[in-house]
Order: C-alpha cells, then sequence, then structure tokens
C-alpha cells in the first residue's frame, strides 16, 4: 500500500529508510547529514562503498544500524547523484527504483520509507518523480511510506507573488550578495548557511546586531531568521510562514541579482567590499555545511576565549554536544583553528 505523507523522514516507524546519496562519499547537508549523525555504521560502510566504487547510480547499498534515538534499521543507500555538486537525474531515479523494487522482494521488507528522490537541492520536479514512485512500488504488498517534499500550503504560498517593499540595508545587501556567492560555489541557500555567513560577516566588523549564542549546529542568532523574514518574496523564497527547518533550501530571487550587485559596487563602501572580499576567501575549503559549522565553532570558541589552545577547543567541542563530539574529527577541528589563525587578521578584535 502506497501513502504519500508529509513530516519528518527519520520518524517514521518504518523497517527501512532510504537515504537519498552522491557516490563520492559525501553527506554534508540536510537530511543526508541527519542520517550520518544518527547512523555511524551506515555511514562507514557507505564512505568504504564510495572508495571502492561500489555504489552507484542504479546500485543500492542496504545496512543494518542501530540510532540511539530511532532504533533499528535497515538503511537503504540510493544514489540519486554522481558528485555532491551535480544534479540528479531522472535516470538514475528510474534504475534506483527498479533496483528497490528487487531489493525489498529479496529481503521480505515490509515497511519503507522514502524521502522525495532527487527534488529539492537534487533539481528533480516531484511532478515527475512522484508518479515513477508510484508506478514501480505502487502494487506491493506492503507499507510504503513517501515522504512528499513540502506541504501543500507552502507551495502554494511560495508560487504566490508579493507587493510588499523591501528596505535595503548594507547589512541585507552583503548578506544576499554573499548568498549569491555561496550558491555560485556549488551549494544552496539555507538558514544554517545563512546563520554562518552572517556570523562571519559580523565577525569582520559589519554592525548587524546580532546576538549569537551556541547552538546545536554551532553560533547561532534568532535575528537572522528575521532577516530573511524581512528579504522573503521580493529577494527569496522558503520562509513564507516565518517558519522553516535549519537545511531546508532558500530559492534565492536571481531576478534580484543584478541590484543587489548595483548597489554594493556603488553605494557600499570601499570597506564593505573589501570585507565581503575577505569572507569569501575565508571560506575558501570550507564551503559545505559540517566544515561551515566547524569553522563557525572553532572561530566562536576562539573569539570567546582569546588564547585558547587548540587542545582546549578540542575539550570544548566535546562538551558542547555529543554530536559535535562524534562528527568533529580531532583533524577537522585542527584544519579550522590553524586557517583561522592564519587568517586572524581579518577579524575586528
Amino acid at each position: 500500500m502506497l501513502h504519500f505523507i508529509t513530516g519528518d523522514l527519520l520518524q517514521s516507524k518504518a523497517q527501512a529508510l532510504v537515504n537519498t546519496v552522491n557516490t563520492v562519499g559525501v553527506m554534508g547537508k540536510g537530511i543526508a547529514l541527519q542520517f550520518k549523525e544518527n547512523f555511524p555504521a551506515n555511514n562507514k560502510a557507505y564512505i568504504d562503498a564510495c572508495k571502492l566504487k561500489s555504489l552507484a547510480p542504479g546500485k543500492l547499498l542496504m545496512v543494518t544500524d542501530k540510532s540511539i534515538h530511532f532504533g533499528l534499521k535497515e538503511i537503504i543507500n540510493f544514489p540519486t547523484k554522481v558528485h555532491w555538486k551535480a544534479p540528479s537525474k531522472y535516470e538514475y531515479v528510474e534504475d534506483g527504483l527498479k533496483a528497490l523494487r528487487i531489493l525489498i522482494q529479496e529481503k521480505n521488507i515490509r515497511s519503507i520509507a522514502i524521502p522525495p528522490l532527487g527534488c529539492g537541492n537534487g533539481g528533480l520536479d516531484w511532478a515527475i518523480v512522484r508518479p515513477m514512485i508510484a508506478h514501480h512500488l505502487g502494487d506491493l504488498d506492503i507499507d510504503v511510506q513517501v515522504y512528499e517534499p513540502n506541504t501543500h500550503i507552502k507551495q502554494l504560498l511560495q508560487q504566490q507573488e508579493t507587493k510588499k517593499e523591501v528596505k535595503l540595508t548594507p547589512a541585507r545587501v552583503q548578506l544576499m550578495y554573499i548568498l549569491y556567492a555561496y550558491e555560485s560555489l556549488g551549494e544552496y541557500s539555507s538558514v544554517f548557511a545563512a546563520n554562518k555567513l552572517a556570523y562571519f560577516l559580523q565577525r569582520m566588523g559589519q554592525p548587524m546586531r546580532l546576538q549569537f549564542k551556541p547552538h546545536h549546529y554551532g553560533p547561532y542568532a534568532i535575528g537572522v531568521e528575521k532577516v530573511l523574514y524581512a528579504l522573503n518574496g521580493v529577494y527569496l523564497r522558503g520562509i513564507e510562514q516565518g517558519q522553516v527547518g535549519p537545511f531546508e533550501p532558500l530559492y534565492l530571487n536571481y531576478g534580484k541579482c543584478s541590484e543587489i550587485k548595483q548597489y554594493v559596487e556603488k553605494e557600499l563602501p570601499a570597506s564593505d567590499r573589501e570585507r565581503l572580499a575577505k569572507l569569501m576567501k575565508l571560506l575558501q575549503g570550507f564551503v559545505s555545511d559540517l566544515p561551515l559549522e566547524i569553522l563557525a565553532t572553532v572561530d566562536y570558541l576562539m573569539q570567546e576565549t582569546p588564547g585558547i589552545s587548540l587542545e582546549e577547543i578540542t575539550g570544548a567541542i566535546a562538551r558542547w554536544s555529543s554530536r559535535k563530539k562524534k562528527l568533529f574529527k580531532d583533524e577537522y577541528i585542527a584544519i579550522a583553528y590553524q586557517h583561522l589563525q592564519t587568517n586572524s587578521h581579518m577579524f575586528v578584535k
């Protein structure tokens, strides 16, 4: 029986959960990052399979793993793209669904939860993918839970035109500019990314009046969401109801990109333009969710305790949360620490 539902896939009581992946071993954002955090054995098996080049579109990797929060699950890693920077492809979804049907029957899986394969950051159209899933799995005599990408209300709100006027300020312009630049590097914008980018803008001297505090995903300021909500409907979409998950995509309005660039070139002082250039340089090598979180977290600790040593930072991160202790490898922390030390001249003391 096929059920199309909305909600958090990881909360599903299904026996098996489908995790959409690439084939280069990177689970750095969105629901894939949540799988990585909650199912470490699966993540290791996935990375090993990518190193051996045994994972490819149309080939699935099933791993039995137990999560503290979600219990024992069969995780089915389903490639929808080759490289994490590349878009998903319909033929990859098609081939994967054929393989998934066979796997379900061979392993006697009685219930399975499936995300919107290749949609969202993958760029595929749910109106095309949805019937593909129904065609391949709709007649199976098991519980198939298909999680749709967005609620109907949110889709309608995103499609509606808005007549509101948005006042541009130097802070808002710089945040929009850096979000456009961030996406040009192959990432997508989100509340998480905006928080980290705003954090570094403020650290470099932009007076944004944001109060950053220790949070699950590193330094966080609720004021960033208020800025995004003010820009929503004209310069971006995705935060229509003022509620959005940290990794849900924000859709930048590229029709406004030239306006933002002109403002930067003609209205901002040279010091602000230099700040934007320095921030892009700082981000080199840290442009994805987990590296960006590590960089911001390490910098936050260095700012809070001037002169703190690398060893002390590692200990502070372990105390910050069990999640960070597990995900932030010592070598990653050391790389971020050295990078920040090298570029310490960029920050306001």
